[in-house]
């Protein structure tokens, strides 16, 4: 089972820490009573956050926004969740939200929802994205045993965008920095994987980021390399020109 939770009820919570990760990811920390007796399960789970669109609705009232984003960290007895936003400027409304988030702040979580359940028999993981699939490759990469060979391919800005990855996993970390181009829109990950070694025996791959990456690396490894479908596991989580795009396997 991917999720246990299917609430569709709006969690009210409040914004109690805020600090920048790197540059271009923060971390907004929130509080909820609503939060200890949510279940989160498996490593990659997301929810849907509702902060304000900066718009009203025909009563006059403050619109909300609705983005989703994978948790960093949990923490059910104390009610406490950590969400990393990988920062775009004042583009979108949630953009603009996460730059300008106030402590304080209440805001409404849905969820949880998705999530990815590791295979324990699995020899070799290789975990790939870009900046917005850290925060999931990180919490997968934690959950990893030590009999598994792991690799992680994550594309971000520049070096000061890498971050510190743990696990348990025999780990190997390859950093690509795209400069002035938004990070999944390169090309360098296409490049790089076509370079790297994926055997098929006990081979399990997640992938996840820019729409038009994710599916030029995933039909890479089924067409080209013979990985089954069933070692794959590949999620479009924004495409380049459309907002509040999310699309799964």
């Amino acid at each position: 089972m991917l999720f246990k939770s299917k609430t569709r009820t709006l969690l009210p919570v409040e914004v109690v820490q805020i600090r920048d990760v790197t540059p271009h990811m923060r971390r907004i920390t929130v509080i909820g009573d609503g939060l200890h007796t949510m279940e989160v399960t498996l490593p990659g789970q997301w929810v849907k956050m509702f902060v304000p669109s900066g718009t009203s609705d025909p009563s006059g009232s403050e619109s909300k926004i609705g983005r989703a984003y994978t948790i960093r960290d949990f923490d059910r007895a104390a009610g406490r969740m950590d969400i990393d936003l990988a920062l775009h400027g004042e583009e979108g409304p949630a953009s603009k939200w996460a730059v300008h988030a106030r402590l304080g702040e209440q805001i409404e979580l849905a969820g949880p929802r998705g999530g990815y359940e590791i295979d324990m028999s699995a020899r070799r993981y290789t975990l790939i994205g870009d900046a917005t699939a850290l925060p999931a490759i990180a919490s997968i990469l934690q959950c990893l045993p030590e009999s598994i060979d792991a690799e992680a391919f994550i594309e971000v800005a520049d070096t000061h965008e890498e971050q510190v990855l743990k696990s348990h996993a025999r780990l190997r970390v390859h950093w690509l920095h795209s400069g002035r181009r938004l990070p999944g829109t390169s090309g360098l990950m296409e490049a790089l994987v076509r370079e790297a070694d994926f055997d098929t025996l006990g081979h399990r791959v997640w992938l996840a980021g820019e729409s038009s990456m994710v599916r030029a690396v995933r039909d890479h490894l089924l067409g080209e390399r013979g990985l089954p479908r069933s070692a794959v596991r590949a999620a479009g989580y924004w495409k380049l020109g459309v907002a509040d795009h999310r699309e799964r396997d």
